[in-house]
């Protein structure tokens, strides 16, 4: 059989030649032509070039779209995180500008706190001798610069607190071009370097914590043997005091404090306890340090309240005791409420203690006489005299010269008849003759 062959049919075209003809219907080889300067050039330019054209500008004109686009819908965000950020580091300057104050405001406390501590190792060396001025500078001192210590650290916190890295969102991906980057950069480095800052001032405060403890050690070591030195005072005339009911410290030193002022001396006003410290053992030690002081202002303040030493400051010679003896003129037992000290005439006698004059002149067996209000319910009197010094009402300190030793009133002879009183009764004085202040 013989093999028929088909034609193809020339009417019908292939998708490819379809796309060949409309490619070359569009684009035609083309001739540019240029007049120049009166001569003709001419340029042509193939299907091929001008279809790569073509292409090539479609994808600027998208690309010009597809940014556009993205700028106008995205120009707020960026322009809020740019906000942001600027935000951030207009508040790390001025938290390194706060920072910058509080180093300077710690730095001034620690001069202090130097300072003082400085005064505390000179007054130490000083064979342990300090005024009542310079005992109430030096603990107000150190309650002032821990008030001020505790507040700037509390500031400090606070501020460190108020910075929150955490929150500060900047991993968002519209900031991942150069320019936020660097802004980011820029902020991660001053909370660098404000952390770096903060753990130097948090190393200052923990110098300063230290300075004050080692201050209030010794504050305490001196009370502890300005107390002790007191003790072995006061306690010689315990037997006394336990007479009247004032041999316990504390209501000697409450007695202290209600009548301290005026003519008995300065007023005595216990330093308080409040105060809130967050470190507990600081705390204790202030604690301590405050019952210490106080217990050393009051014995101090009673001790030169109570009428101690002798009347003279020649040498005491004690020609008659306190206690029943024989009555010099009528030859019988009577009571002696006083001591009598043997002296020449016109021998300087002085008050034991500060006080006030209740009495001066002409009393009867005493003759001229001079009594002394001294606080505490004590009183001195001095009887006998040639002179009275002093005059009743006057507000006298301890040392001050009342008269002269004489023989007036009911006396066989020169001497001083020197009484102590509590609440006008008679005790035996020897135990306060024979204890000297000092």
């Amino acid at each position: 059989m013989k093999k028929i062959i088909l034609k193809k049919d020339p009417s019908k075209k292939t998708f490819f030649e379809y796309l060949s003809l409309i490619f070359h219907k569009i684009f035609k080889k083309r001739v540019f032509i240029t007049n120049k300067n009166g001569k003709l050039n001419f340029y042509h330019i193939s299907p091929l070039l001008q279809s790569i054209l073509f292409v090539f500008t479609l994808f600027i004109l998208y690309w010009i779209f597809f940014t556009t686009k993205i700028y106008l819908l995205n120009y707020d965000l960026l322009d809020e995180k740019n906000n942001q950020v600027q935000l951030a580091k207009d508040k790390f300057n001025k938290s390194i500008i706060d920072m910058k104050v509080y180093r300077d405001t710690i730095a001034e406390i620690n001069k202090k706190i130097e300072n003082s501590q400085k005064n505390i190792i000179t007054l130490l060396h000083s064979n342990n001798t300090i005024t009542k001025e310079e005992k109430d500078n030096l603990i107000k001192n150190q309650l002032l610069l821990s008030t001020e210590l505790r507040y700037v650290n509390s500031s400090l916190n606070n501020l460190i607190d108020e910075i929150s890295w955490d929150n500060m969102n900047i991993s968002n991906i519209y900031y991942k071009n150069a320019k936020t980057e660097l802004e980011k950069n820029v902020v991660l480095n001053e909370n660098i370097n404000l952390k770096n800052r903060n753990n130097l001032l948090e190393t200052s405060l923990s110098t300063m914590r230290d300075l004050q403890n080692n201050l209030l050690d010794k504050v305490i070591s001196l009370a502890d043997n300005n107390i002790k030195n007191l003790e072995s005072t006061i306690s010689k005339v315990d037997s006394v005091l336990s007479q009247v009911n004032l041999k316990d410290r504390k209501k000697l030193i409450q007695k202290v404090k209600k009548e301290s002022g005026s003519e008995f001396g300065e007023k005595y006003t216990p330093l308080t306890t409040e105060i809130s410290l967050n470190e507990e053992e600081l705390k204790e030690k202030f604690k301590n340090a405050n019952i210490k002081v106080n217990l050393w202002e009051g014995l101090d303040k009673a001790k030169n309240m109570l009428p101690l030493g002798a009347p003279i400051k020649t040498r005491i010679r004690i020609t008659s005791p306190f206690g029943v003896r024989e009555d010099p003129f009528n030859n019988t037992p009577a009571m002696h409420t006083g001591i009598d000290f043997g002296g020449k005439m016109g021998t300087p006698l002085y008050a034991t203690s500060a006080g006030k004059v209740i009495k001066a002149g002409m009393r009867g067996p005493y003759g001229l006489a001079v009594e002394v209000d001294h606080g505490l319910g004590f009183t001195t009197l001095y009887a006998h005299l040639s002179k009275v010094n002093v005059e009743k009402g006057d507000i006298i300190e301890e040392g001050t010269k009342v008269g002269l030793a004489g023989s007036t009133g009911r006396s066989t002879g020169v001497h001083l008849h020197y009484e102590l009183r509590y609440n006008n009764r008679p005790l035996n004085p020897y135990a306060f003759v024979k204890t000297n202040k000092k």
